[in-house]
């Protein structure tokens, strides 16, 4: 049982509360924790287990006293939804993430230092995921989102550097397929498809995510290519309604506007 409650008994549900009212961020009632299975099944000391704590309750909670769960654009959901069985490692990774980020902007630790949190913390993300069932494909790929991201925020020469090399093994992935498509010798398709592999030695320690970045990216680029064109009709629909309907109002109710929470409790009390 790797994720547990504050009783270090097996956590059977997220405590969530939405707050604000109308934005896709929450808080966490009471906090939970995660160890990486111990080989005898145990559970380990309490300093040994990495707390998501609960956040300070409030209408309008600052950065690092709230969460978005899984940071995915809600125009992918249909892929990756924001919440379900990747809720706790979401929740849990967040958490993590901000201790990080908030040690390195003060000058607690170096971006060196805080890369390597990072990477610990995004594998504890992985297998997290994994023990919730989160299937195989969908966990790597996940991580393969975080792991990227630690570069964005702690050294944004690598990520470049990163994406740059990820680009190049994704069009060689690409290539290989048009190839076979437009009939040129199956030989080229084959080497540039395993060309990747070579590609993402550069990365050295990072192999993994280089591969994951060529292979799975090949796979979801088209994917998400496909999702936003999908939604784009809706989206042309949805704002035709609202320069229409909602044209003297802003954005929301048609009748208040955005909702004024503030304003909703002084008129209830």
């Amino acid at each position: 049982m790797p994720f547990v409650d504050s009783d270090r008994t097996v956590l059977l549900t997220v405590e969530l509360g939405q707050a604000p009212l109308a934005a896709p961020t929450f808080q966490l009632r009471r906090r939970f924790g995660y160890y990486e299975p111990t080989p005898d099944g145990s559970t380990p000391e309490e300093h040994e287990i990495t707390w998501a704590d609960a956040h300070v309750p409030s209408d309008h909670p600052d950065p690092g006293n709230r969460t978005d769960l899984a940071s995915v654009p809600a125009i992918f959901w249909g892929l990756i939804a924001s919440y379900g069985r990747q809720t706790a490692p979401a929740v849990m990774h967040d958490s993590e993430c901000w201790k990080v980020r908030e040690a390195a902007r003060t000058g607690q630790i170096t971006a060196v230092e805080a890369l390597r949190r990072r990477e610990r913390i995004d594998r504890r993300f992985r297998l997290g995921l994994r023990e919730l069932a989160v299937p195989p494909f969908m966990a790597w790929l996940m991580w393969t989102f975080v792991s990227l991201e630690r570069y964005q925020k702690h050294s944004v020469g690598r990520f470049v550097a990163m994406l740059a090399l990820g680009a190049v093994g994704l069009g060689l992935v690409v290539f290989s397929v048009i190839a076979l498509i437009v009939g040129l010798p199956w030989g080229l398709a084959l080497l540039a498809l395993v060309l990747p592999v070579a590609t993402s030695a550069v990365g050295g320690r990072q192999w993994r995510l280089q591969l994951w970045l060529a292979y799975a990216g090949a796979l979801m680029v088209p994917v998400a290519v496909f999702s936003v064109l999908a939604y784009l009709p809706f989206l042309v629909v949805e704002n035709l309604a609202w320069f229409v309907i909602d044209r003297p109002q802003r954005k929301g109710s048609p009748v208040v506007g955005p909702v004024d929470v503030k304003n909703i409790q002084r008129t209830a009390n």
